[in-house]
């Protein structure tokens, strides 16, 4: 497989750089095409259901029903329904029959995501599936048969819960027959830029194409994500929309990792849309004076700083000094309260 994108079984597009996604994809392959039931452990927003898709892509079974459903914060009624489907008739407001998840998954893949967040009388029931191959959806008295192949997943520590008793220890033997573990996105910096450009492409309707500079991937590699790949598919969204021009830069992704460590702020803070600048700018004050211990990402944001000044003292208003500097009004004015509440500027500025 190459960097970037790797078209797996089915046209399912799979985006990866680093060498231990690599060696997993690898191993996920070839577990596809067995009927083995595979356990996807690691944090969230890492790429679970992703990788679930990739080994259904792969198996015997995809051109079957790939059906995904996340077991967290759903009432226990809900989740058996859900899994069993009902007869018409069954409980008050079941106006018509519905097909549960193991009926739709039958000749194909049911993914189960968040495993560990089944209810305990649930896992003894979905046990019996898995033993059985059959289910009883609720309301009726006939057994239903099913051949489904089981893809788990989930953020917990399973082998912990079957020994603090909230998790079956059957059904973990029986789920974890192939463990996957997926790594958190800083524990993989190779898929940090692939990943980055291939949500660029898939959001390019926000604002055309668009391309990082070096400040912008410096930015990306030293942050820690801890949000992961969900996280960094905000962090792309939301700085395509404040871009002006084609090219993204960390000033534009927000990140702490870009911006001196004295005053960090959070890569979700809501002022990054909407910020507050005083329209009084005394052009006498200088940018503060660098540290020898700025980070090379400081500097750029530091000269950044320095040409903005540079051109505010020689422009009458900011919105001739945004068009001097190629930029709309809206951005110099974030700009400038980023570089206020962050130190890049003398105080009183």
């Amino acid at each position: 497989m190459s960097m970037g994108d790797a078209r797996e079984g089915g046209g399912y597009e799979m985006v990866y750089g680093d060498p231990f996604t690599k060696q997993l994809l690898a191993l996920a392959t070839r577990v596809a095409r067995t009927e083995v039931t595979v356990l996807i452990g690691g944090p969230s927003g890492t790429g679970k259901e992703v990788l679930a898709r990739v080994i259904h892509q792969n198996s015997l079974r995809q051109k079957g029903a790939f059906v995904a459903f996340n077991c967290a914060c759903l009432p226990e009624s809900m989740v058996e329904d859900l899994l069993f489907g009902h007869e018409k008739g069954a409980f008050t407001g079941a106006v018509s029959r519905f097909e549960g998840f193991f009926a739709q998954a039958d000749g194909g893949t049911l993914f189960l995501d968040e495993v560990g967040e089944l209810p305990m009388s649930v896992q003894a029931k979905l046990l019996r599936v898995l033993q059985e191959r059959e289910f009883t959806p609720l309301g009726s008295t006939t057994p239903q048969k099913t051949k489904f192949r089981l893809l788990a997943a989930t953020n917990r520590d399973l082998k912990g819960d079957v020994q603090a008793g909230r998790f079956r220890e059957d059904l973990y033997y029986r789920l974890n027959i192939f463990p996957l573990q997926m790594k958190p996105l800083k524990q993989r910096p190779g898929d940090i830029l692939p990943l980055a450009r291939a949500l660029i492409q898939r959001h390019r309707y926000i604002s055309g194409d668009l391309h990082l500079d070096s400040s912008a991937i410096e930015a990306l590699h030293a942050y820690d994500w801890p949000g992961n790949v969900r996280e960094l598919e905000n962090v792309i969204q939301r700085a395509m929309v404040i871009a002006d021009g084609p090219v993204l830069t960390a000033m534009h992704l927000g990140l702490d990792a870009s911006l001196p460590q004295a005053a960090r702020l959070s890569p979700v803070d809501s002022r990054v849309m909407e910020p507050a600048v005083s329209e009084e700018i005394s052009m006498d004050l200088p940018v503060a004076a660098p540290r020898a211990d700025l980070s090379l990402a400081d500097r750029r944001a530091m000269q950044e700083a320095e040409v903005i000044m540079a051109t505010l003292k020689t422009t009458p208003t900011k919105t001739l000094a945004a068009a001097q500097l190629g930029i709309s009004e809206r951005t110099l004015r974030y700009k400038l309260a980023r570089l206020r509440e962050h130190g890049l500027m003398a105080a009183g500025l």
